[in-house]
């Protein structure tokens, strides 16, 4: 590691141990800055813009509990390491150092030879965290060059014809071949609208799948209300589709690892999918969601076309539609990537099994760790 690019903002309100941290880095080839207090160094940060902080606990002004719950919301600093340096070696205060984003809690007294290896080995972590961060979004920038422009063509082209009819004087429209135009631009516009936030939302998710720290947070998430938000969102969704379908829910008083969004996200998709897979004479789907102290279970069940099982493999892909000339996905094939992105972020898996012509089951299972 090429130690003298990297920048350490040192927080002591001792001064000599302060300075000797600055000379003792900066002989190591690190360029430093430091603080008096959490105040001040929360300035210091917006302005060095450090790669990793060593900061003391009891300062005054502003301690450094208080200086890193202060970062953790701030957007463009949030993900900077954090080493404590205190003499408070009681294992709440560590337990609480670390829940707020510390990636270390040294104690005084110490060795500097014990700081550098934290420090080496924490910026060596983080440096990992940002070429894997830069990986994923190399794939959806690659994912933009190749994918999207075909995604976008049928809708656009579709948009440009009937728009191109609509503006020829020379073609004589009657009132209901200009609203059936118009209907058609809708669609595609509302294609094209549905395509754009699907892919917002796939490259939130890699990019908060590489943030160990919102990874930590969200799996933290133990939502006691799932119970009503699920009967809520599956009564709209019948309300929407003008479908009726049944649901069980079972140990609605364990809590659910999801938050409201995410389980509206994936019935959303997985009964939609449910829906636009079932030839309409033959609709007949079944939700069921599970909870217990250890384990969260959701399935969504119908009885439709079905999945022949070299499909299954693919249809997680980014963009993959089965069976698109018939089913074409108005969210150009991102729904159930999005589903099983959000569900390993919450450190779940997701399985399929379909026989074709018999239906498809999607199962949700989420181990839940106390």
């Amino acid at each position: 590691m090429e130690q003298q690019k990297f920048k350490i903002l040192v927080v002591e309100d001792e001064e000599p141990i302060r300075e000797l941290l600055k000379m003792e880095l900066e002989t190591e080839g690190f360029i430093v800055d430091i603080a008096a207090n959490g105040a001040e160094g929360l300035e210091k940060v917006k302005k060095f813009r450090p790669d990793l902080i060593v900061c003391d606990v009891m300062m005054p002004v502003m301690d450094g509990f208080t200086m890193q719950e202060k970062l953790s919301q701030m957007e463009n600093f949030k993900d900077i390491p954090l080493i404590f340096l205190t003499a408070k070696s009681d294992r709440k205060d560590i337990r609480f150092g670390k829940s707020i984003g510390a990636e270390d809690y040294i104690t005084k007294p110490f060795e500097f030879e014990d700081l550098l290896v934290s420090i080496n080995a924490k910026l060596k972590k983080y440096i990992e965290r940002k070429q894997t961060l830069n990986a994923r979004l190399d794939e959806i920038r690659k994912s933009i060059l190749y994918a999207l422009p075909h995604e976008f063509k049928n809708p656009l082209s579709t948009m440009s014809g009937f728009l191109s009819l609509l503006l020829d004087k020379d073609y004589q429209k009657s009132e209901s071949e200009m609203e059936e135009f118009l209907n058609y631009i809708k669609q595609s516009s509302d294609r094209l609208h549905r395509l754009v936030l699907n892919f917002l939302k796939l490259a939130e998710l890699e990019v908060t799948e590489s943030d160990e720290n919102k990874v930590k947070e969200i799996r933290s998430i133990r939502n006691t209300n799932w119970g009503t938000e699920v009967e809520t969102i599956i009564k709209d969704l019948q309300e929407k589709f003008n479908v009726s379908f049944n649901y069980t829910l079972e140990g609605i008083s364990h809590p659910c690892p999801f938050d409201y969004n995410s389980l509206n996200i994936i019935l959303t998709e997985l009964i939609s999918n449910a829906i636009k897979f079932s030839p309409s004479d033959r609709i007949d789907i079944f939700v069921s969601a599970k909870a217990t102290p250890f384990l969260f279970e959701l399935k969504v069940q119908d009885k439709g076309i079905g999945i022949p099982k070299e499909e299954i493999e693919k249809i997680l892909d980014p963009f993959y539609q089965y069976n698109r000339k018939f089913y074409e996905q108005q969210g150009g094939g991102l729904g159930l990537t999005i589903v099983n992105k959000l569900v390993q972020i919450f450190n779940g898996k997701l399985e399929i099994e379909s026989e074709p012509e018999k239906g498809t089951v999607v199962k949700i299972s989420v181990i839940i760790e106390n």
